[in-house]
């Protein structure tokens, strides 16, 4: 699994050195959990030897069961526009299972991995963006289980397709730092994950609902202000 305090370390690693440049830009570091609704979807298993296994997929994502859903971002704003960084720890676990097909989930997880451009507009965050799809497939086809100690670092882990994303969320300050948002979210996603003798092609369209908390990591320096 993708731990949290992981994930945050390799945000705040990639950013650090921006974070001393236009001191009138501000950075902000946030984490939500939430849940989802996924659409049906086209899924093919593909296998040698064998008659492709062709179905609209049902999937569910069983948010609050561990490994959990969240959301981790990174985002700079400047006069009401600005870009974001983020990483959602989804997951798809398929539901309508044709007798071919034992077990096939990604769990741990289907992560998403964008950038995202930002507006600020009455109050609103707008964001659009695109990105990867880094993928833990689990499966056992026809009774054959695909072993998960491979990919990267032999860990169970793909680069496995392209997704895109757009946003809109309010954000509530209760102090000059700290900060509660709730954000609504549309993703479409299309990869091919391994699996025993083959592959999989999976599309992945959903709605995300998430609620979290944010800090502004640095002060905000107004024009013609001296330090």
């Amino acid at each position: 699994m993708m731990r949290v305090a992981h994930v945050f370390e390799v945000l705040l690693l990639a950013m650090m050195p921006l974070l001393s440049l236009g001191q009138e830009r501000s950075w902000e570091i946030g984490i939500a959990g939430g849940a989802v609704h996924n659409f049906r979807s086209p899924l093919r298993i593909q296998q040698a030897d064998a008659a492709p296994i062709r179905l609209m997929a049902d999937y569910r994502t069983e948010p609050f069961t561990p490994p959990i859903y969240y959301d981790v971002r990174l985002s700079s704003l400047k006069e009401e526009k600005g870009w974001e960084l983020k990483f959602t720890h989804h997951k798809l676990i398929l539901h309508n299972n044709p007798p071919e097909v034992q077990r096939l989930s990604i769990t741990d997880g289907f992560n998403l991995l964008t950038i995202n451009r930002l507006w600020q507009i009455k109050g609103l965050t707008w964001s659009a963006g695109a990105g990867i799809v880094i993928t833990h497939p689990e499966s056992t086809i026809r009774n054959k289980p695909f072993p998960e100690n491979r990919g990267i670092f032999h860990k169970g882990y793909y680069i496995s397709g392209p997704t895109v994303e757009a946003a809109v969320a309010k954000r509530y300050y209760f102090s000059e730092r700290w900060f509660a948002f709730c954000e609504g979210r549309v993703t479409a996603s299309y990869v091919q994950v391994p699996v025993v003798d083959g592959h999989a092609r999976v599309t992945n369209a959903a709605v995300h609902l998430l609620f979290g908390a944010g800090m502004r990591l640095n002060k905000i320096k107004q024009p013609g202000t001296e330090n």
